[in-house]
C-alpha cells in the first residue's frame, strides 16, 4: 500500500519560474525515503508542497496523493484535517516552527483536542504522556514552559512530540538535526528512528547529510536545481550511483569522514553522541 504518491510535482513562482520541476516518487506505508541534495535543490519546497504549506506566491502543480486524497488544490479544511493525523512534520528550527508566545502544553493541547477529541483531565494526561514519550525530563514543568525557556535539544523534542501526538501515518523530518549541537544530534536521530519503527509510520527525511540518510532510510531521491537526478535503494545509490552528481555527493561525504574520524566514529545512540559514519543499511546491520 502506498501511503504517499507524488507524480510530476512542480513548484512555480507567480512569474512562472520553476523552483521544482516534474518530481515524482512514492513512499509505501511503513517505509523510509530520504531526499538529498545541496542547498537550493528543492528538498524543503517539495516537503512544503506535500504539506500544503508553500509560501505565498508559490504554486504547486501535478499530483500529491495521501492515500486516496488528492492534496494539490485541496481545500484548507481538507488539509487542516490531515495535518497532524494523516501527515505531520518536524522542521529544522523549532523556534520558528513553534509559537513563542504560547506555553508548550497549550501548543500540544490543540492537535490532541482537535484530532483526538480529548478534553479535561484526559487532555492534560495526554499532554504529559506526549512529552514523556520523547524522553523530556520533568514533562509537567516542560508543559508549563515557553519554548525559549528550554534548551535547543529539548525544543526539538517538543517539536517531535507535537508531530507524533496524533499518531500520523507519515512523518516528514526536514533537516531535523542541522540546528543542533553535534552532541545532541545522535540523540534526536535515535529518538526519531525509534518512534518511526515502534509506530509503524512512513518517514520522509529531508537532508543534505548522507551519513544521516544512510542510517535512517531505505530509498533515496537525489535532487539538484529542483529536478530529480537519480532515485533508488539507499544501498545502491551509496555504493554504485549512476549519476555524476550523486557520485560527487557520495565521494565528498566519504572524503569528509576521512578528515573527521573523531566525529564520524560513533553511530546514533552510542555513548559518545557523535554523528554517524557514512554506511549502507546492510553495513549498519552487520
Amino acid at each position: 500500500m502506498t501511503a504517499l504518491s507524488v507524480q510530476n510535482l512542480s513548484v512555480q513562482t507567480e512569474d512562472q519560474r520553476a523552483l521544482v520541476s516534474d518530481v515524482s516518487f512514492e513512499l509505501p506505508a511503513g517505509q523510509r525515503l530520504g531526499i538529498i541534495g545541496e542547498s537550493g535543490s528543492g528538498k524543503s519546497l517539495t516537503a512544503l508542497a506535500v504539506l500544503g504549506l508553500l509560501p505565498s506566491g508559490l504554486r504547486a502543480s501535478g499530483s500529491i496523493r495521501l492515500g486516496d486524497t488528492e492534496l494539490v488544490g485541496a481545500s484548507a479544511r481538507t488539509l487542516n484535517g490531515l495535518r497532524g493525523s494523516g501527515i505531520a512534520a518536524v522542521f529544522q528550527e523549532p523556534l520558528t516552527a513553534l509559537d513563542p508566545l504560547m506555553r508548550i502544553g497549550k501548543q500540544l493541547a490543540w492537535p490532541l483536542s482537535h484530532h483526538r477529541g480529548l478534553r479535561g483531565d484526559a487532555l492534560q494526561k495526554a499532554i504529559i504522556e506526549a512529552l514523556a514519550a520523547v524522553a523530556l525530563p520533568n514533562p509537567e514543568k516542560i508543559a508549563r514552559s515557553y519554548i525559549h525557556e528550554v534548551s535547543g535539544g529539548q525544543r526539538q523534542r517538543v517539536a517531535i512530540a507535537l508531530a507524533l501526538a496524533c499518531d500520523p501515518d507519515i512523518l516528514i523530518a526536514d533537516e531535523p538535526t542541522t540546528a543542533l549541537d553535534i552532541s545532541v544530534q545522535a540523540e534526536i536521530l535515535n529518538l526519531l528512528d525509534g518512534a518511526v519503527r515502534e509506530r509503524g509510520m512512513s518517514l520522509l527525511l529531508i537532508s543534505h547529510d548522507l551519513a544521516v540518510v544512510s542510517q535512517m532510510t531505505e530509498q533515496l531521491l537525489v535532487l539538484r536545481g529542483g529536478e530529480s537526478i537519480e532515485q533508488g535503494s539507499t544501498r545502491h545509490l551509496l555504493t554504485a550511483p549512476e549519476a555524476e552528481y550523486t557520485r560527487l555527493l557520495v565521494n565528498t561525504a566519504r572524503s569528509l569522514e576521512a578528515y573527521l574520524p573523531e566525529v564520524s566514529a560513533q553511530a546514533p545512540g552510542s555513548p559518545s553522541g557523535h554523528t554517524t559514519p557514512l554506511t549502507t543499511p546492510s553495513e549498519n546491520q552487520a
